[in-house]
């Protein structure tokens, strides 16, 4: 008779993973809060050079999920920090859908001034927006967008990284110069 043997453990279970992580996300935290206070010049490229990796990873880790393809729900059930990197990642997650979701702070706005904005399409961090209503061929409509609509893209969106405007008519609304994109930080994983 042969004797089965106990079913192993997997070699890093998923809580002692994420557990892993608070300690590093906490000294991440401090580092990031140790930059803003140096100047601007070395700010700046602290951030692009964090903005550099954070494209090289999420290109990465994208395209891992598209090998993965018809595994990927079992390998991320699989290790709660796996499952918490494609999430922040924007992993599985309809890009036009999310950056809709990600207005929906703006739109009671927008409607208060007879005005509406549409997610047109998303491509590698561009989201195609179109302004309708009132906020068409608006004067002030540089301003929303600047201080409204891409700003509920940038503080919701992972992985924003410019916004391209349409108006009614199809026209290009070019509005004022973005901001310079951070590196996406996500919640802490629980």
């Amino acid at each position: 008779m042969t004797e089965q043997l106990p079913d192993r453990p997997p070699a890093n279970p998923p809580d002692a993973s994420l557990a892993a992580l608070g300690p590093l996300l906490d000294r991440l935290e401090e580092l990031l809060d140790d930059v803003e206070g140096l100047d601007e010049g070395v700010q700046n490229r602290v951030f692009e050079l964090l903005d550099g990796v954070d494209a090289v990873h999420r290109l990465a880790v994208t395209r891992l999920a598209d090998a993965l393809a018809d595994d990927l729900g079992s390998v991320r059930r699989s290790d709660s920090a796996i499952d918490w990197l494609f999430e922040a990642y924007g992993v599985g997650v309809d890009d036009v859908d999310a950056a809709s979701a990600a207005l929906e702070q703006i739109r009671p706005y927008l409607h208060e001034h007879g005005g509406e904005v549409d997610v047109l399409a998303v491509q590698h961090g561009v989201v195609q927006v179109r302004l309708a209503g009132a906020c068409s061929g608006c004067t002030s409509a540089a301003q929303t967008l600047r201080h409204g609509v891409e700003e509920a893209l940038r503080e919701n969106l992972p992985g924003f990284l410019a916004m391209k405007v349409l108006s009614d008519d199809g026209a290009a609304v070019h509005p004022p110069p973005s901001l310079p994109v951070l590196l996406q930080i996500t919640p802490r994983p629980t």
